[in-house]
């Protein structure tokens, strides 16, 4: 069972965005757009507490499925997902390992994804939303919003990720 506490906790985590999604489509929110990164957040999280091969294999796989779920292009967030855990686990030779150094990288993940999300979609013609109506209506709420949830699950995230990296150590160590 332990061994499958993280996968079941990141699927749990990229359901609930789902719901997130639904909740902020309410018509109170209409006039931003509130985009949930909470994926991307616990993939930097896994990244920086578990391992730079975690952080890719669970960005890769559920990139794809972000994919496949959510947009119709694929690949977008299959190539995004690694790629931003491979350079936080390079960054991180540098940083230490703590909750601070975690929620600045994780806000900084999701505006590299923001930006490259929006490039792609302007790139091939696929959005006509001119930058300033994407930094105003999309960009900015949605660093802000993470900011704030960021703040405060940092801690216990970490804590939880610590904690079941030890137990996986300790059992495979028997």
């Amino acid at each position: 069972m332990n061994r499958l506490f993280l996968p079941a906790l990141v699927t749990v985590v990229f359901l609930f965005e789902s719901i997130v999604v639904q909740l902020l489509s309410h018509p109170l929110f209409d006039v931003y757009l509130l985009v949930p990164r909470l994926l991307l957040v616990f993939i930097v999280f896994i990244t920086i507490f578990i391992g730079q091969a975690e952080g890719m294999t669970y960005g890769f796989i559920f990139g794809l499925l972000y994919d496949v779920t959510y947009t119709e292009l694929l690949g977008v967030y299959a190539f995004a997902f690694p790629l931003i855990a491979y350079l936080i686990a390079k960054a991180m030779n540098i940083f230490h390992k703590n909750a601070w150094t975690a929620s600045f990288f994780a806000i900084v993940a999701i505006a590299c994804v923001e930006w490259y999300a929006y490039a792609i979609q302007l790139v091939i013609g696929r959005t006509m939303m001119p930058v300033q109506t994407f930094l105003q209506a999309r960009f900015l709420p949605t660093l802000f919003i993470h900011t704030i949830v960021i703040l405060v699950i940092a801690y216990p995230l970490k804590q939880t990720l610590l904690k079941w990296h030890e137990k996986r150590g300790e059992s495979s160590a028997m």
